[in-house]
C-alpha cells in the first residue's frame, strides 16, 4: 500500500506542476496576444475589446472615466494603457516575462520599443472565469493605473 500511496503522491505533484506551468504558459500567451494585436490595424482595447482584456474592477474605472468626461474633453486615461502610448505605430515587442503565477494572479513585464523609445509596462493579471485579464497596469510614470483612476474619479466626484 505504501508504494501505491507513493505513486499517487508523485502523480499529484506532477499534475500540480503541470497546472502551474499551464497557468504561466497561458498568462504568457495572453500577454503576447495583447502586443501582437498592435501589428496591422491595431487593437481597440478601450472599446469593443475591453471586456476581453481588463478585469471587471479596472474595466469599471476605465468606463466611468470615459462616461464622466464632458463632451469635447479628454478623459484622464488619454491613451492606450497596454502600450502606455497614444500612437502605437511601429511597436516592436522585445521581451515578456511572467512571474508569480499563483492563486489566479500573475505579473507580466512587457519590454518593447515604439520607434526609438524603449518602454516597460507591468501588467497585473487576474484569472476571470478561466481567462486572464489585466487587473492593473504599472509604468514608470503611473505606478498603478487603478490608483490613478480612483484618485482622479474621486477628485471629480468626491461623493462616489
Amino acid at each position: 500500500m505504501r508504494s501505491l500511496a507513493g505513486w499517487i503522491s508523485a502523480a499529484a505533484l506532477i499534475v500540480a506542476n503541470g497546472a502551474l506551468a499551464q497557468g504561466a504558459a497561458s498568462a504568457d500567451a495572453f500577454v503576447r496576444g495583447l502586443y501582437a494585436a498592435y501589428h496591422g490595424a491595431g487593437p481597440d482595447y478601450l472599446g469593443r475589446q475591453a471586456a476581453s482584456v481588463f478585469a471587471p474592477p479596472l474595466l469599471r474605472l476605465i468606463r466611468r472615466d470615459i462616461a464622466l468626461t464632458p463632451a469635447g474633453d479628454v478623459p484622464d486615461l488619454d491613451g492606450d494603457p497596454i502600450c502606455d502610448c497614444q500612437d502605437s505605430g511601429g511597436l516592436k515587442l522585445i521581451d515578456i516575462k511572467v512571474e508569480g503565477v499563483e492563486g489566479g494572479h500573475a505579473t507580466a513585464t512587457a519590454r518593447f520599443r515604439i520607434a526609438a523609445d524603449r518602454r516597460i509596462v507591468k501588467l497585473d493579471l487576474a484569472a476571470v472565469q478561466g481567462h486572464w485579464r489585466v487587473s492593473d497596469i504599472r509604468t514608470a510614470e503611473t505606478p498603478s493605473l487603478v490608483a490613478y483612476l480612483t484618485r482622479s474619479l474621486r477628485a471629480v466626484h468626491p461623493k462616489d
